[in-house]
């Protein structure tokens, strides 16, 4: 069986990374990893891990496939194909960044040096 190529409404995915404030992606990346476990099927957690209970494998496996810095656009784009756009933006609404403070340390050490 063949599945449908799912089409992604790429100003959506703008709309989406537009309101996620950047210092909160580290919270993002996990809700949405959680959420692909999650709604994994066992066949595909076993060919992902070799084990029916593997769940914390597949997150680690998950976390360290989106590492680099600029995989946030990659995330968002896998997590409406695989869980769908409704899915995703609830699951980010319940996220509520409004609560979210700015970090305002901006030193990037917080060694001084003489």
């Amino acid at each position: 069986m063949v599945t449908p190529a799912v089409v992604i409404n790429n100003d959506l995915v703008d709309k989406i990374m537009d309101h996620i404030p950047h210092w909160t992606w580290s919270v993002v990346k996990e809700q949405l990893i959680e959420l692909f476990v999650d709604n994994m099927t066992s066949d595909i957690l076993i060919r992902l891990t070799g084990s029916p209970d593997g769940f914390d494998e597949a997150e680690d496996i998950l976390r360290n496939h989106y590492i680099m810095p600029g995989d946030e656009r990659e995330l968002l784009i896998d997590s409406i194909k695989i869980l769908g756009a409704e899915q995703v933006v609830n699951a980010l609404d319940r996220l509520q960044f409004h609560k979210f403070e700015e970090p305002t340390d901006t030193t990037p050490c917080s060694i001084e040096l003489e």
